[in-house]
């Protein structure tokens, strides 16, 4: 029986647990590579180096860097972070 696939990756940094999703059309890959071409450590960078304000219409954070803009929200107040998407500006 093949193994169920996994949903999410998991990455810690300064104490805190970042959660990135794995892709629905190309399930080997993270959503923000197969989509965007971006990696886990550029998005906890964005993550820590970006001003980040609340988008009250999706109802996320928006954390933008000279060169990413970073969409997450907090799994459990600060300690888990769902990053929902990372691209390049």
């Amino acid at each position: 029986m093949p193994s169920p696939r996994r949903k999410f990756d998991k990455y810690f940094s300064k104490g805190i647990e970042f959660y990135f999703k794995y892709d629905d059309v190309a399930p080997e890959l993270l959503h923000i590579y197969a989509r965007h071409l971006t990696t886990p450590s550029e998005a906890i960078e964005t993550y820590f180096h970006g001003k980040t304000t609340w988008n009250e219409r999706y109802k996320r954070f928006e954390t933008v860097s000279a060169t990413h803009g970073l969409f997450w929200l907090w799994l459990d107040e600060n300690s888990k972070v769902l990053v929902i998407s990372c691209f390049r500006n």
